[in-house]
């Protein structure tokens, strides 16, 4: 059989005739763009299995209804104010998110960077920082971390926290699940 390729519109097309599922030989080819569309419209994509390549005399190949690789260049990220008011006095806080839900994975991802000072916060998600620049403070109760370039930090979903730094902080978080500020 020769090899196919598959488009948005060919997804676009598949999900207008009722059909739920697109079965790929060893060597056809999908478009990231189509793969998007078929998340998005429910089209399951399957290639066909190693045992079916094999039988045939060919390479196995593998699903590919993955989400698209992503790479996000810290340089380039600009942070923009976050809920300004909520902080103590003088200091400056600053987000963004990176990996968000229209990635199409579980968890999410952002920068964060504080200038002296502190912000109260309570989670509704898990959460993991990894500290890039200056000393992040995590307070929870009686219970306090520090952590500097290149630790990493655990906060449980639920925990009501105070983000702080002596000085300045940036950071990267991990967060469980990606809609971590939907309420």
């Amino acid at each position: 059989m020769s090899r196919q390729l598959f488009t948005a519109e060919d997804i676009r097309r598949i999900a207008r005739e009722r059909s739920d599922t697109l079965l790929l030989g060893a060597d056809d080819i999908v478009t990231h763009e189509a793969m998007d569309v078929a998340y998005s419209l429910g089209v399951k994509v399957i290639r066909e299995t190693e045992s079916d390549s094999k039988s045939r005399g060919e390479e196995p190949s593998f699903v590919t209804n993955l989400p698209p690789l992503k790479v996000v260049h810290g340089a380039s990220v600009n942070m923009e104010p976050f809920l300004e008011g909520s902080a103590t006095p003088g200091t400056n806080v600053r987000l963004k998110d990176v990996v968000i839900k229209e990635d199409r994975g579980p968890m999410g991802a952002g920068y964060m960077a504080l200038d002296k000072g502190e912000m109260k916060w309570t989670l509704t998600y898990d959460e993991v920082d990894i500290v890039l620049e200056g000393e992040l403070v995590i307070t929870r109760g009686v219970e306090q971390v520090r952590g500097s370039p290149g630790d990493v930090i655990y906060i449980p979903k639920g925990s009501s926290i105070t983000f702080g730094t002596p000085s300045r902080t940036r950071f990267v978080y991990v967060v469980y699940p990606v809609n971590w500020n939907e309420k």
